[in-house]
């Protein structure tokens, strides 16, 4: 990887999708130095934020790592490109591992000096107009404030699976899931979502999944409706070699919400086509809208729904 030639890439797809690095700063959480230095070569962003970088330009993650769109790119290459990410998951992971020993280390020292402080008064030399009480709180409060930062640093799952790494590629053309959280994985390649209420649908998704019968694709979405009546909200799509499977919530009654998940048959469906920012299906039990949330997201899903139903 070239830190320099993926920040001119990085330059060069903002300004294609004509967004200032204020603007493409807000739509990612960082700061304006943050995107400055990326773009100048001197840093590179954070493992998590790979993926969202690579959305808001239009690229894949491996496409942005290369400095160079890959659509017409051999296999080689982008396999490659897997191993990339890999080696780039493994650092996070080393530092992560340094984050963790001097968050934890630290703590333990302030908590041991705190108990020192409160039985023996080791410190009252040092400080010997400082209350004992007030000293030991201080330091008991600065060990444990350390303890839960090292516990937050190790829920941040930086480190991910080879499997997981080819969900997120973009090049995934042999992936099997059966997993809700594998649907979830691949689905934020095309729209960036990490709601509970996806994560329960797909989870609704594969209770319906048949036995020996895998995912070959899975997008979110908006709101789904049939026959222009609204039927699911947080819908997410997954598709299998024989049927298409579409999961989200939905009302019972007035006030009680519930998921489920209706499948059609690739058989029963004529058309697929696409407006503005939503998917149109037609079926034999009439038409379907899914709200992807983005006309790009919408081309990139009809695209791959139809090259897997056999459209193309």
């Amino acid at each position: 990887m070239d830190q320099e030639q993926i920040g001119k890439w990085i330059a060069l797809l903002r300004k294609e999708k004509k967004l200032t690095q204020e603007q493409l700063a807000e739509r990612l959480g960082v700061s304006n130095r943050s995107v400055s230095r990326w773009e100048n070569g001197r840093n590179m962003p954070d493992f998590s934020l790979l993926w969202d970088i690579a959305g808001e330009l239009g690229v894949t993650v491996p496409e942005l790592l290369n400095g160079k769109r890959m659509e017409e790119e051999a296999d080689a290459e982008v396999l490659g490109s897997v191993d990339m990410l890999l080696a780039w998951s493994g650092r996070e992971k080393q530092s992560k591992a340094k984050r963790l020993g001097s968050y934890f280390g630290a703590g333990m020292v302030c908590l041991l000096l705190a108990l020192g402080q409160s039985e023996f008064g080791i410190l009252s030399v040092l400080f010997p107009k400082r209350a004992d009480g007030l000293l030991t709180g201080v330091l008991a409060a600065l060990g444990a404030a350390l303890q839960l930062a090292g516990f937050a640093c190790n829920r941040q799952n930086a480190f991910l699976t080879q499997k997981e790494i080819e969900l997120l590629s973009k090049n995934a053309g042999g992936v099997r899931m059966k997993d809700a959280q594998e649907m979830l994985r691949f689905a934020q390649k095309y729209r960036s979502t990490d709601k509970k209420n996806y994560r329960v649908a797909f989870a609704e998704v594969e209770k319906n999944l048949e036995e020996g019968e895998s995912v070959v694709f899975s997008a979110t979405g908006e709101e789904y409706s049939k026959n222009e009546w609204q039927m699911m909200w947080h819908t997410v799509l997954a598709v299998t070699e024989k049927r298409m499977l579409i999961g989200g919530e939905r009302m019972k009654g007035l006030l009680l919400p519930c998921y489920e998940a209706e499948s059609y048959l690739f058989s029963d469906i004529s058309r697929i086509g696409r407006s503005g920012s939503a998917l149109v299906i037609q079926t034999s039990e009439g038409g379907l809208k899914i709200h992807a949330g983005n006309a790009d997201a919408a081309e990139e899903i009809e695209k791959e729904l139809r090259k897997a139903a056999g459209m193309d």
